[in-house]
């Protein structure tokens, strides 16, 4: 058969040859996709020869339709020929990998673990020889192997080569992951006549155009159609898509065997695994009296199967779907009882037991939710998830049923999968739950809820919250976190705010918890800033990462960026070091969103980059909505105008409607671009929105890291006395809260806006807070006050503030603020080199028309801001006061 598929497939083999012969040393994958039958696992085996003659290490997987329900199954063929190499591995990536396989007792391993210790297993055996991976039917792997695989591709490093195999039409996340793929189609008409020819030299020229014709250049179906057509009555071929004809001939020639060797080829059609001990044993079961091995001897000689080495093999995936097609369901059943009769593995004989019977079976179910806490013993969380699927369906009280179908929500929630979560849930309402069930199942709907909601919902949470604390505070202590989001991102008014306090505030044995801080910091960000902020700085953290992750949160809320980027960065550290990379990317991002508030932008394009990465390779959303908005921001504080406008458009008009807490940041990108093309009156307009509580971008809050670009517009725009009034309304909140960023952007706003008799004494005051975690912000008041004094013709003091600024903001990416300093620095008579990169940038800004978009341009993507904005003036917005 594989010589056969490889006729015509010059192009394929050519592509194979490329890729194994030049052996990137950064590793390469290829996806082969095809139908049914095409030759994709004939091409495999022939990258298998070429990668032998090449001295390739070979390491093989195959994805089999029955054995996706168990755990590592796939990913323990591909490994167990090399884990005598684990040793290798650090600790915690040894350990986590067989634990995997159960080889190990111990806490249940980060399924991220796992595949940063395939990854490191890997280049720990390239570094011998080369290796070749070759996988086919990856649809068909169990989820965990197939997840593996995947991120190990993205990551392969050194000499490792990866081809992989999927039919067409299936989806999965090696598919989504946009690797390099090569299509295998059919062959050509002279390849199927040299195929026909040298399979069914007896055809008639009717006979063999019509093969020809039905076959579609599909090398199996060349090779099986003449036979079935001779089988089938005068009117020949059925109307059946191709895989259906050729599943329905391997079929037919099941029938025609012996009984005892179709209750054999069923058995092994049903079993997951391939051990022929096994297979006879269950099928010895199934027919009441023993049989031998020899009972294949007829399906070998029919092409169906091989038996070499104490293994099964069917020839064909549809093979082996033909014969399950061929039988009832009552025999598939039967099959499954004799295999459960005969197993000592106490999971797989479990999970035979499930696929045996119809209906409502309590023992079972319990037998499942054992398994699936098994399977999470072993970091299987998807393993787990299926079982306490197949468990809730077959448990006969409605109530516990929909308890096990939030069992399985959860960890598809821990895992990030948004489509599973809503699947289960839609089938766990169904269910009688009890009032603690039905508040669980509350809170992960609203864990994906994207829209903002308002007061009626952070009521309804809050109510929901008070009825579940006597049972379970920890869940009720989530739900008003949630509660608390919802007031964060949206104006949900203050006596929303107050109500979510309150609860919390009515949870005293959770006042410990980083959950409770957080809550607090994002319901009242300015009224209970000053108590978060001490409790965040009065006990240590710790070193739990997850934890750290949440006091960022809170730390953040309140405007201290940079206790957020602390522990940020601590958090970081112990999650790269457990390989936890789900909730990294998680923690990365964040930091992203803090450095550029503080104004390290290079650090913070790095995080976003990685934030990214990481979200991809882990299977969670790409780049979401919060993700979005600190990238537009990033962009509007290093200059690239046209990305920021495009961005933001996008951000306002796809991810952030509703939510002022990403509206705010958004109307500060688009500030930020007009104040830098000289567009004052437009950039102070712009700016003062985000302080106005009738405008949707108002966010209280986030208003405030956007006092500093407010002043400069109003001292260029000529609206000094108003945005004084503004300061002085901030500086009535600023006795109220610590907020370091309230504070920080609060003392360069005075020194600005301040009259010139007046002025030294604010900037000089600003410069003596501690700005050491403030690049940004320190290197602004620099050169604001080194312009001012220059101003003043005091132009030697001018000159070293203005170095130390133009330093500053080109070591942390603020390219355009460095162009200034240097301009200013120029007014003083300093020499002043400008590099190559800003030569260009040089000639626009002295022509004053640095990043400046044309008006034709601003006009288009403003207008349709305006537009936009418009929608929600005319919406009734509940009073929040300033």
């Amino acid at each position: 058969m594989g010589a056969a598929m490889l006729v015509g497939r010059k192009r394929e083999a050519a592509a194979l040859a490329q890729l194994l012969e030049r052996t990137p040393l950064r590793g390469a994958v290829l996806l082969m996709l095809g139908d049914p039958g095409i030759g994709k696992s004939s091409l495999l085996h022939e990258a298998e020869s070429r990668g032998r003659a090449r001295g390739f290490r070979i390491l093989r997987l195959a994805g089999v339709e029955s054995e996706a329900a168990f755990p590592f199954a796939g990913l323990h063929q591909m490994v167990h020929p090399v884990l005598d190499h684990v040793s290798l591995l650090p600790r915690h990536e040894r350990e986590a990998l067989l634990a995997a396989f159960g080889l190990v007792e111990g806490p249940p391993p980060d399924p991220f673990l796992i595949n940063l210790a395939v990854v490191d297993l890997l280049a720990a055996v390239a570094a011998d020889r080369p290796v070749l991976v070759l996988a086919d039917d990856v649809q068909w792997l169990d989820p965990q192997s197939h997840e593996v695989l995947t991120f190990v591709a993205r990551r392969v490093a050194g000499p490792v080569v990866i081809i992989a195999v999927m039919r067409r039409g299936h989806a999965g996340p090696f598919l989504d992951a946009g690797f390099p793929e090569l299509t295998v189609g059919g062959v050509d008409d002279d390849a199927a006549a040299q195929i026909l020819s040298s399979h069914a030299p007896g055809l008639r020229p009717a006979e063999r155009r019509r093969i020809q014709r039905e076959a579609l250049g599909n090398p199996l179906a060349l090779r099986e159609l003449p036979l079935a057509m001779a089988a089938l009555p005068s009117d020949g071929l059925r109307p059946l898509a191709l895989s259906d004809r050729l599943e329905h001939a391997f079929a037919g020639r099941g029938a025609e065997l012996p009984s005892a060797t179709r209750d054999a080829l069923l058995v092994a059609a049903v079993d997951p695994a391939d051990d022929l001990t096994e297979i006879i044993a269950g099928t010895s079961a199934l027919r009441g009296e023993p049989v031998t091995a020899d009972v294949f001897d007829p399906a070998q000689k029919a092409g169906l199967v091989t038996v070499k080495e104490d293994r099964v093999a069917f020839l064909h995936p549809l093979m082996r779907s033909g014969i399950l097609q061929a039988e009832s369901l009552a025999r598939h059943q039967s099959a499954h009882r004799a295999l459960a009769h005969t197993l000592d593995d106490v999971y797989r004989r479990t999970w035979h037991w499930a696929q045996s019977i119809v209906g409502p079976d309590d023992r079972i179910a319990d037998a499942l939710e054992a398994n699936a806490a098994q399977a999470l013993s072993r970091g299987a969380v998807f393993s787990a998830i299926n079982d306490l699927e197949r468990s809730a369906q077959l448990t006969s009280r409605s109530a516990l049923r929909g308890h096990r179908l939030l069992m399985a929500a959860g960890h598809a929630f821990g895992m990030g999968r948004e489509d599973i979560v809503h699947e289960l849930l839609q089938a766990a309402a169904r269910t009688d739950l009890t009032d603690l069930d039905r508040a669980r199942m509350e809170w992960l709907g609203e864990m994906f809820d994207r829209t903002p909601g308002g007061a009626a919902r952070v009521n309804e949470l809050c109510d929901l919250a008070v009825r579940s604390a006597p049972a379970d505070p920890d869940l009720a202590l989530d739900i008003l976190l949630a509660a608390a989001l919802r007031c964060w991102w949206a104006d949900t008014g203050p006596a929303a705010r107050a109500r979510v306090v309150a609860c919390v505030d009515r949870l005293p044995e959770t006042a410990g918890d980083p959950r409770h801080l957080a809550a607090l910091a994002l319901a009242e960000p300015v009224l209970r800033a000053r108590q978060v902020i001490e409790a965040l700085t009065r006990t240590p953290p710790g070193d739990d990462a997850g934890a750290l992750r949440v006091l960022g949160l809170a730390a953040y809320a309140v405007g201290h960026i940079a206790l957020t980027a602390e522990f940020a960065d601590r958090s970081e550290v112990t999650l790269r070091r457990q390989g936890r990379l789900g909730l990294l990317s998680h923690v990365v991002s964040g930091q992203a969103l803090a450095y550029v508030l503080l104004g390290d932008l290079v650090r913070a394009a790095d995080a976003a980059e990685e934030g990214r990465r990481l979200a991809a390779e882990t299977g969670q959303p790409a780049w979401g909505a919060g993700q979005l908005v600190c990238e537009v921001l990033l962009k509007a504080l290093v200059g690239d105008a046209q990305e920021v406008l495009r961005g933001a458009t996008e951000a306002e008009l796809h991810e952030a409607r509703d939510r002022n807490a990403m509206l705010s940041m958004l109307q500060l990108a688009r500030g930020l671009v007009s104040l830098a093309a000289g567009r004052d009156r437009e950039a102070y307009r712009t700016l003062r929105a985000v302080f106005d509580p009738a405008e949707p971008s108002f966010h209280q809050r986030n208003s405030f890291q956007s006092l500093t670009f407010l002043a400069d517009a109003a001292v260029r725009a000529g609206h000094r006395e108003d945005a004084r009034e503004l300061v002085a309304e901030l500086e009535v909140i600023a006795r109220e809260t610590p907020s370091p960023i309230l504070h920080v952007h609060l003392s360069y706003a005075r020194a600005v806006l301040a009259a010139d008799q007046d002025a030294e004494d604010f900037y000089l005051a600003a410069l003596r807070q501690d700005l050491s975690s403030w690049p940004y912000a320190r290197a602004k008041l620099e050169l604001a006050y080194g312009s001012w004094l220059r101003r003043q013709k005091r132009l030697h003091e001018a000159q070293s503030l203005l170095t130390s600024a133009q330093s500053t903001f080109d070591r942390i990416g603020a390219l355009p603020w460095g162009d200034e300093a240097r301009l200013e620095l120029r007014a003083t008579g300093a020499p002043i080199d400008w590099p190559e990169s800003t030569a260009e940038r040089l000639r626009q800004i002295t022509e004053l028309s640095a990043l400046r978009l044309s008006d034709d341009e601003i006009a288009e993507r403003l207008s349709l801001h305006r537009a936009v904005v418009a929608m929600y003036r005319d919406r009734t917005r509940p009073d929040t006061p300033r």
